[in-house]
């Protein structure tokens, strides 16, 4: 599978590190919520379409008067993502990949000020690992950065510094992930094994794109997911147990998402802290990461188990 193969300059990203402007790269689309109908591009339409959905829920009041930023996520994954700010700040992210009918599909979303792909977040992370001391220090050469973005649990930006020596950084923290080059391609691949393309597996049923309105949405409080390790004592929920995952949130269970990668180097462990279910049929489960994450568990159940 192809990823991201364009270079972005820091000077393309200069602005958004200093000025938390929603402009990353020349290939924004920023458009205000909401578009005219006149002059939306069938993309900005359905972006507004689920932010109308998803906009009389607590958390997302903010979306109503956000601006979007839409930015393509790169050759071969047919993606999109688009960052949504208020007042010059994130509040929030989708993840957007295209369907072979010409539709949409939404991939992944949440809210908070550190969403999917953000300049200041890495900017920040980058400095506090010592990468870079200074933003100064930044500017003297191109800042070689690549998203990748293969599935949620699989979304990064590739870092080639200056020696080029190459990093794998967390898309939402901006943390150095301990892998090569060799490892990212060996799960990549792996995970292409299992469905011809992950970043696309939604988009080929038909039930996903249809995504039209919230028939159920359910919060619960935040918890620390090491608080219990059951991934290391019990065995993970079965197939038939995941399909009532709802019922268990609602019941206020604390739920926890494990994904272990890049040969169990990577121990990725998300809390579930509520869902939404859009048209009666399709659950995207809420997970406290740097803010708030709903994530299709089709998805999820292709790369991690779930844990009571």
């Amino acid at each position: 599978m192809q990823m991201m193969r364009k270079w972005i300059s820091i000077f393309a990203i200069a602005a958004a590190f200093l000025l938390t402007s929603t402009q990353v790269s020349a290939a924004a689309l920023s458009f205000k919520i909401a578009p005219s109908e006149q002059h939306a591009s069938k993309l900005e339409q359905q972006v507004q379409a689920w932010v109308d959905a998803l906009s009389d829920q607590p958390q997302f009041q903010s979306w109503k008067r956000a601006t979007a930023a839409i930015v393509p996520l790169g050759p071969g994954t047919h993606g999109w993502l688009v960052t949504f700010r208020l007042d010059r700040l994130p509040v929030g992210y989708m993840i957007v990949h295209a369907t072979a009918e010409g539709g949409f599909v939404l991939g992944e979303y949440g809210t908070g000020m550190h969403p999917a792909f953000d300049a200041n977040t890495l900017y920040s992370s980058m400095v506090r690992q010592g990468l870079f001391t200074t933003y100064a220090e930044a500017i003297k050469k191109p800042l070689h950065l690549e998203r990748l973005y293969v599935s949620p649990v699989l979304a990064v930006w590739k870092y080639v510094a200056a020696n080029q020596e190459t990093y794998y950084l967390d898309a939402w923290t901006g943390e150095a992930l301990p892998i090569t080059d060799q490892l990212w391609q060996e799960q990549t691949k792996a995970l292409v094994a299992n469905v011809d393309k992950p970043a696309l597996s939604m988009a080929k049923t038909t039930t996903a794109v249809q995504l039209k309105k919230l028939s159920a949405a359910a919060a619960n409080q935040v918890f620390d997911p090491y608080e219990r390790l059951p991934w290391l004592t019990k065995s993970p929920l079965s197939q038939e147990q995941i399909k009532h995952l709802p019922d268990l949130l609602d019941k206020r269970n604390q739920i926890r998402f494990t994904a272990e990668l890049f040969r169990e180097t990577v121990l990725f462990v998300y809390p579930a802290i509520g869902y939404h279910n859009w048209d009666n049929h399709s659950l995207f489960v809420a997970f406290d990461s740097v803010g708030t994450r709903y994530i299709p568990i089709d998805l999820l159940n292709q790369e991690g188990h779930f844990f009571d």
